[in-house]
């Protein structure tokens, strides 16, 4: 297995541990890893395209994914309160 995938894998998981540590009740665990996931591949995207995102660690760029991470999950934190989970009170 590559050792970008295996970084890719735990950027997302230690995203979405911060997440929930930071906002438990707002996303659905689920929701948080598919969110991280999606940041990882939309941070590297980007970092691919501007030829920047900071230094690189073997095939990522950290902080593009962290930024990435970061931007996607307050969004849907955001956009996700608390009172719309349904069996929730």
């Amino acid at each position: 297995m590559s050792p970008g995938i295996v970084l890719g894998v735990l950027l997302a998981l230690i995203g979405a541990q911060i997440t929930r540590l930071v906002w438990p009740r707002r996303l659905g665990y689920v929701a948080v890893l598919a969110l991280a996931a999606v940041g990882v591949v939309g941070g590297e995207l980007v970092a691919l395209e501007l030829h920047g995102g900071g230094p690189a660690l073997g095939p990522l760029h950290p902080l593009a994914d962290a930024a990435g991470i970061a931007l996607l999950e307050i969004a849907g934190a955001v956009l996700r309160s608390p009172r719309a989970r349904p069996g929730r009170p």
